[in-house]
Protein backbone atom coordinates (compact mmCIF):
# COMPACT_ATOMS: atom_id res chain seq x y z
CA UNK A 1 0.00 0.00 0.00
CA UNK A 2 3.03 2.27 -0.21
CA UNK A 3 1.58 3.88 -3.33
CA UNK A 4 -1.46 5.13 -1.34
CA UNK A 5 0.24 6.21 1.89
CA UNK A 6 1.76 9.51 0.64
CA UNK A 7 -1.55 10.77 -0.75
CA UNK A 8 -3.48 9.72 2.38
CA UNK A 9 -0.99 11.53 4.61
CA UNK A 10 -1.12 14.62 2.42
CA UNK A 11 -4.93 14.61 2.49
CA UNK A 12 -4.85 14.40 6.30
CA UNK A 13 -2.61 17.47 6.49
CA UNK A 14 -4.85 19.31 4.04
CA UNK A 15 -8.05 18.46 5.94
CA UNK A 16 -6.43 19.61 9.19
CA UNK A 17 -5.37 22.89 7.60
CA UNK A 18 -1.72 22.16 8.37
CA UNK A 19 -0.19 22.30 4.90
CA UNK A 20 2.64 24.78 4.98
CA UNK A 21 3.56 24.31 8.66
CA UNK A 22 3.77 20.51 8.89
CA UNK A 23 5.10 17.67 6.77
CA UNK A 24 5.61 13.92 6.93
CA UNK A 25 8.56 11.70 6.10
CA UNK A 26 8.36 8.57 3.94
CA UNK A 27 10.90 5.76 4.34
CA UNK A 28 9.47 3.82 1.39
CA UNK A 29 8.78 5.21 -2.06
CA UNK A 30 6.62 4.70 -5.12
CA UNK A 31 6.20 6.70 -8.31
CA UNK A 32 3.74 9.09 -6.62
CA UNK A 33 5.79 9.61 -3.45
CA UNK A 34 7.62 12.71 -4.68
CA UNK A 35 4.30 14.39 -5.53
CA UNK A 36 2.84 14.15 -2.03
CA UNK A 37 5.62 13.52 0.51
CA UNK A 38 7.44 16.42 2.12
CA UNK A 39 10.63 14.43 2.61
CA UNK A 40 12.01 10.93 2.12
CA UNK A 41 14.31 9.05 4.48
CA UNK A 42 16.75 6.30 3.58
CA UNK A 43 15.78 4.34 6.69
CA UNK A 44 17.65 2.83 9.63
CA UNK A 45 21.31 1.90 9.47
CA UNK A 46 23.54 0.12 11.94
CA UNK A 47 26.23 2.56 13.03
CA UNK A 48 29.54 0.92 12.16
CA UNK A 49 32.45 1.33 9.77
CA UNK A 50 32.77 -1.79 7.63
CA UNK A 51 35.69 -4.12 8.32
CA UNK A 52 37.89 -2.64 5.60
CA UNK A 53 36.87 0.92 6.47
CA UNK A 54 40.26 1.69 7.99
CA UNK A 55 42.45 0.17 5.30
CA UNK A 56 40.36 -0.67 2.25
CA UNK A 57 39.20 1.44 -0.66
CA UNK A 58 35.48 0.88 -0.23
CA UNK A 59 35.20 3.00 2.89
CA UNK A 60 32.23 2.80 5.22
CA UNK A 61 29.31 0.64 4.15
CA UNK A 62 26.98 2.99 6.00
CA UNK A 63 28.11 6.35 4.69
CA UNK A 64 28.60 5.12 1.13
CA UNK A 65 25.13 3.56 1.16
CA UNK A 66 23.68 6.86 2.40
CA UNK A 67 25.47 8.84 -0.31
CA UNK A 68 24.50 6.42 -3.08
CA UNK A 69 20.89 6.45 -1.91
CA UNK A 70 20.73 10.25 -1.89
CA UNK A 71 22.22 10.57 -5.38
CA UNK A 72 20.14 7.78 -6.92
CA UNK A 73 17.01 9.10 -5.24
CA UNK A 74 17.67 12.52 -6.74
CA UNK A 75 17.80 10.99 -10.21
CA UNK A 76 14.50 9.21 -9.46
CA UNK A 77 12.59 12.35 -8.49
CA UNK A 78 12.98 12.07 -4.70
CA UNK A 79 14.18 15.63 -4.35
CA UNK A 80 14.23 16.06 -0.56
CA UNK A 81 16.09 12.96 0.54
CA UNK A 82 18.03 12.60 3.78
CA UNK A 83 19.14 10.01 6.31
CA UNK A 84 18.76 10.41 10.08
CA UNK A 85 22.03 9.93 11.95
CA UNK A 86 21.85 6.91 14.24
CA UNK A 87 23.23 7.80 17.68
CA UNK A 88 23.01 4.24 19.00
CA UNK A 89 25.72 1.64 18.46
CA UNK A 90 24.86 -2.07 18.82
CA UNK A 91 27.06 -3.43 21.59
CA UNK A 92 28.09 -6.40 19.44
CA UNK A 93 29.67 -4.01 16.89
CA UNK A 94 31.59 -1.92 19.40
CA UNK A 95 34.99 -2.59 20.92
CA UNK A 96 34.08 -0.40 23.88
CA UNK A 97 34.37 -1.51 27.47
CA UNK A 98 31.49 -0.64 29.78
CA UNK A 99 28.90 1.88 28.65
CA UNK A 100 31.01 4.21 26.48
CA UNK A 101 31.10 3.97 22.69
CA UNK A 102 34.48 3.16 21.15
CA UNK A 103 36.55 5.68 19.19
CA UNK A 104 35.78 4.02 15.84
CA UNK A 105 32.01 4.37 16.33
CA UNK A 106 32.52 7.91 17.62
CA UNK A 107 34.40 8.88 14.48
CA UNK A 108 31.78 7.28 12.23
CA UNK A 109 28.95 9.25 13.88
CA UNK A 110 30.91 12.51 13.59
CA UNK A 111 31.55 11.88 9.88
CA UNK A 112 27.87 11.05 9.40
CA UNK A 113 26.85 14.36 10.99
CA UNK A 114 29.28 16.21 8.69
CA UNK A 115 27.67 14.82 5.56
CA UNK A 116 24.05 15.13 6.71
CA UNK A 117 24.40 18.87 7.43
CA UNK A 118 24.51 19.45 3.65
CA UNK A 119 21.24 17.64 2.88
CA UNK A 120 17.56 18.61 2.97
CA UNK A 121 16.95 17.64 6.61
CA UNK A 122 19.24 17.30 9.62
CA UNK A 123 18.06 14.99 12.39
CA UNK A 124 19.10 12.08 14.59
CA UNK A 125 17.42 9.01 15.99
CA UNK A 126 18.18 6.16 18.39
CA UNK A 127 17.61 3.15 16.16
CA UNK A 128 15.47 0.13 16.96
CA UNK A 129 17.90 -1.83 19.07
CA UNK A 130 17.61 -0.38 22.55
CA UNK A 131 14.54 -2.22 23.81
CA UNK A 132 16.29 -5.58 23.80
CA UNK A 133 18.73 -6.80 26.41
CA UNK A 134 21.60 -9.23 26.18
CA UNK A 135 23.12 -10.84 29.26
CA UNK A 136 21.42 -8.33 31.53
CA UNK A 137 22.81 -5.38 29.52
CA UNK A 138 21.17 -3.12 26.98
CA UNK A 139 21.87 -4.30 23.45
CA UNK A 140 23.08 -0.86 22.37
CA UNK A 141 25.41 1.88 23.48
CA UNK A 142 24.16 5.45 23.26
CA UNK A 143 26.22 8.41 22.08
CA UNK A 144 24.03 10.91 23.94
CA UNK A 145 26.44 10.95 26.87
CA UNK A 146 29.52 11.23 24.65
CA UNK A 147 30.91 14.77 24.91
CA UNK A 148 32.70 14.68 21.55
CA UNK A 149 29.63 13.48 19.62
CA UNK A 150 27.39 16.05 21.31
CA UNK A 151 29.79 18.87 20.49
CA UNK A 152 29.95 17.65 16.90
CA UNK A 153 26.14 17.56 16.79
CA UNK A 154 26.01 21.17 18.02
CA UNK A 155 28.64 22.26 15.49
CA UNK A 156 26.87 20.78 12.48
CA UNK A 157 23.47 21.99 13.68
CA UNK A 158 24.90 25.53 13.41
CA UNK A 159 26.17 24.79 9.89
CA UNK A 160 22.77 23.42 8.86
CA UNK A 161 20.98 26.51 10.20
CA UNK A 162 23.49 28.83 8.52
CA UNK A 163 22.43 27.33 5.18
CA UNK A 164 18.71 28.06 5.77
CA UNK A 165 18.36 30.84 3.19
CA UNK A 166 20.22 28.88 0.54
CA UNK A 167 18.35 25.66 1.36
CA UNK A 168 15.00 27.45 1.02
CA UNK A 169 15.96 28.37 -2.53
CA UNK A 170 16.84 24.74 -3.24
CA UNK A 171 13.58 23.48 -1.72
CA UNK A 172 11.66 25.86 -3.99
CA UNK A 173 13.59 24.50 -6.97
CA UNK A 174 12.70 21.00 -5.80
CA UNK A 175 8.99 21.89 -5.61
CA UNK A 176 8.66 23.78 -8.88
CA UNK A 177 11.40 22.32 -11.07
CA UNK A 178 12.05 18.86 -9.63
CA UNK A 179 15.73 19.56 -8.90
CA UNK A 180 17.07 17.51 -5.96
CA UNK A 181 18.72 19.28 -3.03
CA UNK A 182 21.58 16.75 -3.04
CA UNK A 183 22.77 16.42 -6.63
CA UNK A 184 25.13 14.20 -8.52
CA UNK A 185 27.83 16.48 -10.02
CA UNK A 186 26.88 15.13 -13.44
CA UNK A 187 23.71 17.26 -13.32
CA UNK A 188 25.82 20.43 -13.36
CA UNK A 189 28.76 19.09 -15.36
CA UNK A 190 27.15 16.82 -17.99
CA UNK A 191 30.12 17.14 -20.33
CA UNK A 192 32.64 16.01 -17.74
CA UNK A 193 33.15 12.34 -18.58
CA UNK A 194 34.83 11.75 -15.21
CA UNK A 195 31.43 11.92 -13.49
CA UNK A 196 29.95 9.38 -15.89
CA UNK A 197 31.90 6.49 -14.34
CA UNK A 198 34.18 5.99 -17.31
CA UNK A 199 37.34 5.54 -15.22
CA UNK A 200 39.42 2.38 -15.12
CA UNK A 201 38.05 1.30 -11.75
CA UNK A 202 41.55 0.46 -10.52
CA UNK A 203 42.47 1.20 -6.92
CA UNK A 204 45.05 3.71 -8.13
CA UNK A 205 42.49 5.55 -10.29
CA UNK A 206 42.12 8.56 -8.00
CA UNK A 207 39.72 10.44 -10.26
CA UNK A 208 37.26 7.53 -10.49
CA UNK A 209 37.26 7.03 -6.74
CA UNK A 210 36.86 10.69 -5.83
CA UNK A 211 34.17 11.35 -8.43
CA UNK A 212 32.08 8.46 -7.12
CA UNK A 213 32.16 9.78 -3.55
CA UNK A 214 31.28 13.46 -3.89
CA UNK A 215 28.07 15.43 -4.30
CA UNK A 216 26.74 18.92 -4.74
CA UNK A 217 24.28 20.74 -2.54
CA UNK A 218 22.55 22.83 -5.16
CA UNK A 219 24.88 24.54 -7.61
CA UNK A 220 27.13 26.42 -5.17
CA UNK A 221 28.52 23.80 -2.75
CA UNK A 222 30.68 20.79 -3.61
CA UNK A 223 31.15 18.21 -0.83
CA UNK A 224 33.58 15.29 -0.72
CA UNK A 225 32.60 13.50 2.52
CA UNK A 226 35.07 11.29 4.35
CA UNK A 227 33.90 7.67 4.10
CA UNK A 228 36.80 5.92 5.86
CA UNK A 229 38.07 6.08 9.41
CA UNK A 230 41.45 7.50 10.29
CA UNK A 231 41.48 10.01 7.42
CA UNK A 232 43.26 13.35 7.99
CA UNK A 233 43.56 14.51 4.36
CA UNK A 234 41.87 13.67 1.10
CA UNK A 235 42.43 14.01 -2.63
CA UNK A 236 39.42 15.51 -4.38
CA UNK A 237 38.59 16.01 -8.04
CA UNK A 238 37.19 19.52 -8.57
CA UNK A 239 35.06 20.10 -11.67
CA UNK A 240 35.37 23.14 -13.90
CA UNK A 241 35.33 26.66 -12.51
CA UNK A 242 36.61 28.51 -9.47
CA UNK A 243 36.29 26.86 -6.07
CA UNK A 244 37.11 28.16 -2.59
CA UNK A 245 37.98 25.83 0.28
CA UNK A 246 35.37 26.55 2.96
CA UNK A 247 37.55 26.14 6.05
CA UNK A 248 40.73 27.92 4.94
CA UNK A 249 39.21 30.48 2.56
CA UNK A 250 41.86 29.58 -0.04
CA UNK A 251 40.94 29.59 -3.72
CA UNK A 252 42.04 26.08 -4.68
CA UNK A 253 40.82 26.30 -8.29
CA UNK A 254 40.66 29.43 -10.44
CA UNK A 255 38.15 30.47 -13.12
CA UNK A 256 40.26 28.81 -15.83
CA UNK A 257 40.08 25.43 -14.10
CA UNK A 258 38.77 22.69 -16.42
CA UNK A 259 38.94 19.93 -13.80
CA UNK A 260 41.78 19.18 -11.41
CA UNK A 261 42.77 17.07 -8.41
CA UNK A 262 43.60 18.83 -5.16
CA UNK A 263 44.64 17.43 -1.81
CA UNK A 264 43.21 19.18 1.25
CA UNK A 265 43.20 18.53 5.00
CA UNK A 266 40.18 16.50 6.12
CA UNK A 267 40.31 16.19 9.92
CA UNK A 268 37.18 15.44 11.90
CA UNK A 269 35.09 18.60 11.93
CA UNK A 270 36.42 19.93 8.61
CA UNK A 271 35.50 17.60 5.72
CA UNK A 272 36.44 18.72 2.19
CA UNK A 273 33.82 21.33 1.27
CA UNK A 274 34.20 23.84 -1.57
CA UNK A 275 32.01 26.82 -2.44
CA UNK A 276 31.51 29.29 -5.26
CA UNK A 277 32.48 32.90 -4.61
CA UNK A 278 29.13 34.70 -4.60
CA UNK A 279 26.93 36.80 -2.32
CA UNK A 280 24.92 33.80 -1.07
CA UNK A 281 28.02 31.89 0.00
CA UNK A 282 29.61 35.02 1.46
CA UNK A 283 26.59 35.33 3.77
CA UNK A 284 26.96 31.66 4.71
CA UNK A 285 30.65 32.09 5.57
CA UNK A 286 29.91 35.27 7.55
CA UNK A 287 27.43 33.38 9.74
CA UNK A 288 29.94 30.59 10.37
CA UNK A 289 32.59 33.14 11.34
CA UNK A 290 30.18 34.84 13.72
CA UNK A 291 29.42 31.47 15.32
CA UNK A 292 33.17 30.75 15.39
CA UNK A 293 32.65 27.62 13.30
CA UNK A 294 35.26 29.08 10.95
CA UNK A 295 38.11 30.60 12.91
CA UNK A 296 39.36 33.97 11.72
CA UNK A 297 42.64 33.42 13.59
CA UNK A 298 44.32 30.41 11.99
CA UNK A 299 46.63 29.97 14.96
CA UNK A 300 43.83 29.52 17.47
CA UNK A 301 42.79 25.90 18.21
CA UNK A 302 39.48 25.16 16.53
CA UNK A 303 36.97 22.34 16.74
CA UNK A 304 39.26 20.28 14.52
CA UNK A 305 42.23 20.10 16.86
CA UNK A 306 40.04 19.75 19.96
CA UNK A 307 38.09 16.83 18.52
CA UNK A 308 41.19 14.99 17.33
CA UNK A 309 43.14 15.43 20.56
CA UNK A 310 40.13 14.34 22.62
CA UNK A 311 39.65 11.21 20.52
CA UNK A 312 43.32 10.29 20.83
CA UNK A 313 43.16 10.56 24.62
CA UNK A 314 40.33 8.05 24.58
Amino acid sequence: MVFLTPKVNRDILSDAGREGDAFFIMDAAYSSTATHAGCTCLGDYIADFCNDGCTGENGSDILRAVLNGLLNGGFSGLTNGHCAVNLSVPRCLSNAIGHTIDSRSREMICRWLEMTAFTALFRTHDGDYGTRECGGKSSLLSAHDDEIVMRSLARWSHVFVALSEYRLRLLNEASFKGYPVVRHPMLHFPNDAKFAGTGSGRKDDIISRTCSSSFMMGDLIYVAPVLKCGVVKRKVYLPAGAWTHLWSGDEVAGPHNFGKIVEVPAPIGEPPVFIRDCETMNKFVAILRKKRIIKTNKKSPGMKSTLISSMRRR
